[in-house]
């Protein structure tokens, strides 16, 4: 195809899925409005506890997260769809995301918890914690009832009239009582039937009080009936089904990179490329490790206040080593291998690793080219990503959680949360399942075709855990992306797939701050996360080194170059037809790729 043409189309099928993501994806994402921020929330806290509880919170220890009312989500997305759904939480005023700011001490079980609306930073929830031996007065339940509902208009203007009482629960301790009222909204009554399981979804407003003080309230919650989270739960457990199978396969694709890096770990490929692959893993390591500081926030939220604050820090960060450990060890082996066979069984299609980039200079004019092509490939995923998810929503039932949205935003720099998960998850998954499994199918007789069909199968399946119902559907969503990626990986190879594959999971981790541009900080940081490979492209345009690729020959050691010389003289006497045969039989018998292609090659037999 020619030049001018090719980019042609691709332009024309980015800007199409641009459109598309546009059109379909982005009015869902823009539920979710960060206008308060987190250090704003937590101001906002101490006003509230100091102003409405009269507490003082010097002294105690902050930590904040970032979240989705879940349940809430997907029942009204099950029921009626994101377009009603958004419509209905508007006119409700229903603030599906909010910041909850915890304060709290060691070793106290006392510890007060806000929550803060994150689009328009009203308090929207709040709890007091206190020790069950806990002292408060006895006061008539009728005076508590009418301190609720004073409390309620105060704050939020609450209408008795558009209620009903729900319930109304009394708790005995040695040394107080705590009543709990709650109210349904009369308006709002959203009906659940499926098979024999019945009920419907109510908005509740409720308090917590005990004696003169309100220990706890809540603006809106939906009371989800538990037909609907049986349901759920039957769905995870299918999904949570297919996940095992993908480990199966991961585990035994693993074991064979294991295998053949074991195996050919004195070759002249494996020899070139380990010191960057091992570099590159030891980097991700390093990030991820860095990433766990970054989210010291969520470990903080999570401390359970009955053991020591310090163990439990030193005891999480240890265990968060773990992972980051192997997920290098992951990459590094799969890359290793990966790159091996591709040079034994499409040497000319040198794109396809990085071996050739090695070998010439990674400040090259057709480097810049395969990411900015990485650009073009991950607008036409976003496009087909939202179009096989809007084909669900018609026609599958299919619905979809915001969690996700949530992951980076409690971290410290929320830009940096992002980077380390777009470059984690395109180095290590693209190593895997493009580079590897593509050119290990085609190894042994897979059709190209095929190859790439089943690779992105098993990396498609690989995602059916995540919070997608029915949970299949993420696992044909995966596989059609993978589909795409190992389609632009064969035409344009693995730099193009990594910088599609980096741009896609760090512009959707960043949405929460790109919905809201401005000159702020994490708007700033999260732009120049997302165009950081187009950077690295700009820089190796300027630079432009010569892409004059040095033979691989002269990595040989003593040894190869015995081999070759032996080689070379065997094959002196030999005719086409027996030289053929020979390269067949090397090759079956493991001889070195690097040595038969250079003693092949000058026979003209490649």
């Amino acid at each position: 195809m020619n030049k001018c043409l090719e980019w042609l189309l691709l332009i024309v099928l980015a800007a199409g899925g641009a459109f598309l993501w546009c059109k379909l994806s982005l009015p869902r994402y823009q539920s979710i409005d960060l206008s308060i921020s987190q250090i704003k929330a937590v101001d906002i806290s101490k006003k509230f506890l100091k102003e409405k509880c009269r507490v003082q919170v010097n002294g105690y220890k902050t930590a904040v997260s970032f979240i989705v009312d879940e349940g809430t989500d997907r029942y009204l997305q099950r029921k009626m769809g994101n377009i009603a759904e958004q419509r209905l939480l508007r006119r409700l005023h229903f603030d599906l995301f909010c910041w909850v700011v915890r304060f709290f001490k060691e070793k106290q079980k006392e510890e007060f918890r806000v929550a803060v609306s994150s689009a328009t930073g009203e308090v929207i929830g709040y709890s007091h914690a206190i020790e069950d031996t806990a002292s408060r007065p006895t006061v008539d339940k009728e005076k508590v009832r009418q301190l609720a509902f004073d409390f309620l208009k105060s704050t939020y203007g609450f209408s008795p009239a558009q209620y009903i009482t729900h319930g109304e629960d009394l708790k005995k301790y040695d040394n107080r009582l705590e009543y709990a009222f709650t109210w349904a909204n009369k308006d709002v009554d959203i009906p659940w039937n499926k098979s024999r399981e019945k009920g419907s979804a109510k908005l509740l407003t409720s308090v917590t009080v005990s004696g003169n003080e309100v220990l706890g309230f809540s603006k809106f919650q939906f009371d989800i009936p538990d037909g609907f989270n049986r349901y759920v739960d039957n769905l995870v457990q299918t999904g949570q089904n297919l996940t095992l199978v993908f480990r199966l396969f991961y585990l035994a694709l693993l074991t064979i990179a294991i295998f053949i890096v074991v195996n050919r770990k004195h070759q002249v490929v494996a020899r070139s490329v380990k010191p960057f692959y091992i570099g590159a893993g030891v980097i991700i390591f390093v990030v991820m490790i860095l990433d766990v500081i970054n989210s010291y926030q969520s470990l903080l939220f999570d401390y359970p206040t009955t053991q020591s604050l310090e163990a439990y820090i030193v005891r999480q960060f240890i265990e968060n080593i773990i992972g980051p450990f192997f997920i290098a060890l992951a990459f590094v082996l799969p890359a290793l291998a990966g790159e091996s066979i591709r040079y034994e069984i499409t040497p000319l299609k040198k794109e396809r690793s990085l071996l050739s980039t090695f070998m010439s200079s990674m400040c090259s004019r057709p480097l810049a080219r395969q990411i900015f092509i990485g650009y073009f490939a991950a607008a036409v995923i976003l496009g087909a990503q939202a179009y096989i998810f809007d084909l669900g929503f018609k026609y599958c039932g299919v619905w979809d959680e915001l969690s996700w949205l949530t992951q980076a935003s409690t971290s410290i720099v929320p830009a940096f949360s992002a980077l380390v998960l777009g470059f984690q998850a395109s180095f290590s998954e693209e190593a895997m399942f493009r580079l590897f499994a593509i050119n290990l199918l085609k190894k042994y007789g897979v059709p190209t075709i095929l190859a790439v069909i089943l690779s992105a199968a098993m990396w498609g399946f690989g995602h059916t855990g995540y919070a997608i119902f029915p949970m299949w559907f993420r696992g044909v969503e995966v596989t059609c992306i993978g589909i795409i990626m190992g389609t632009f990986y064969l035409r344009y190879g693995l730099v193009c797939v990594v910088a599609a594959h980096y741009f896609i999971d760090s512009f959707l981790s960043s949405l929460p701050y790109l919905l809201k541009p401005g000159a702020s900080l994490n708007f700033c940081s999260a732009l120049a996360v997302i165009i950081l490979p187009l950077m690295l492209a700009l820089i190796a345009m300027i630079f432009n080194k010569s892409t004059q690729e040095k033979p691989l020959s002269i990595k040989f050691n003593s040894q190869q170059n015995f081999n070759y010389n032996l080689l070379l003289e065997l094959c002196r006497l030999k005719s086409p037809e027996e030289l053929i045969v020979m390269k067949k039989d090397l090759e079956r018998h493991g001889w070195d790729a690097a040595i038969i292609q250079r003693v092949f090659g000058e026979k003209n037999l490649l």
